[in-house]
């Protein structure tokens, strides 16, 4: 008897279990179907905020007007599945809410800060939703939104993410802590155009293997992402010096000579070309660059890369 009762016990606490790790839906539908607003989703996990990125309706507020914030939140169990699997599970929902900006208020001069809400959306993977597996809806911009029906399926909204999500139907490529889950456990959508590396990235890649790496990963994001900050020269240049901070003299002249072969008009990458050269004691090298420097100098940029120039060449006698 005793084993029976330690039987149904044990099953009794399995069925708990199971039941507690199976979080309720974060929304709600109201009987005539439509979406109940979730009130309580700015306690819900903060994906990110993006600015100048609103589209459909709502972009138009910010043709005229100042930019405008994105603010993306999820619900937390949907989050915490996320970072196991690198998939949404059903019942996910987003709730995208846009916030117009202010600039000249207070201490702030030129940045931008947000203010008012302009409208609300939310996005809901639903596997039983009449409507479909992933489905939008707009709640407006009341304080206290009524409860919203589908957006129709021909909305923009649609192919849009349908054609340019990185994840599903959902814009991970613009969530950085999930875009780097995603592309670590490949569940990144296989029509997916990758993401450009980051400096923080390439520094990281150079370092753990090699300039031949970084050169590929530079040399991919000049093709598909010509505007990519990455490829900037002043971040170039800031990584050349974090290299050889870490004492990588090779890695910081072969990046700072890429850069300045993208650049061959720059004279103040071949001045900095000249320094490193300099710094690593390649005399001929920092010689030859100095005078590229000054035969390349603008009006402008002449005396101060003059000054430079005669004190490394003082150096180097």
């Amino acid at each position: 008897m005793r084993s029976i009762i330690l039987c149904f016990a044990a099953i009794f606490c399995v069925i708990l279990f199971m039941g507690a790790s199976t979080p309720p839906a974060p929304f709600e539908y109201a009987p005539n179907g439509q979406m109940k607003f979730p009130a309580d989703y700015r306690q819900w996990v903060f994906l990110s905020s993006g600015v100048g990125m609103t589209y459909g309706p709502l972009a138009a507020a910010g043709m005229t007007g100042p930019p405008m914030f994105d603010n993306v939140f999820v619900n937390p169990g949907s989050y915490k599945a996320f970072l196991t699997t690198g998939h949404w599970p059903d019942k996910t929902m987003f709730i995208l809410e846009v916030r117009t900006s202010e600039s000249h208020a207070s201490i702030n001069k030129d940045g931008h800060f947000q203010t008012d809400i302009m409208g609300i959306e939310a996005e809901v993977k639903d596997k039983s939703a009449k409507s479909g597996e992933w489905t939008f809806y707009g709640f407006g911009d009341s304080k206290t939104p009524a409860p919203a029906s589908p957006i129709a399926r021909n909305a923009t909204c649609y192919a849009c993410h349908g054609a340019n999500t990185a994840v599903e139907n959902t814009f991970v490529q613009f969530y950085p802590v999930l875009y780097d889950i995603a592309e670590r456990m490949g569940t990144l959508n296989r029509s997916f155009k990758t993401m450009p590396i980051t400096p923080v990235k390439l520094l990281g890649l150079i370092e753990k293997e090699g300039w031949a790496s970084g050169a590929k990963a530079l040399d991919a994001a000049a093709v598909s992402s010509p505007d990519a900050a990455v490829l900037d020269p002043s971040s170039l240049e800031m990584l050349t010096g974090h290299l050889l901070d870490a004492k990588r003299p090779a890695d910081a002249i072969a990046l700072l000579q890429w850069t300045a072969q993208k650049h061959p008009q720059s004279a103040a990458l071949q001045d900095d070309l000249a320094d490193v050269y300099l710094a690593t004691g390649d005399k001929e090298a920092a010689r030859a660059a100095t005078k590229r420097a000054l035969e390349l100098a603008t009006p402008d940029e002449r005396q101060k890369l003059s000054e430079a120039a005669s004190a490394r060449l003082r150096k180097l006698q």
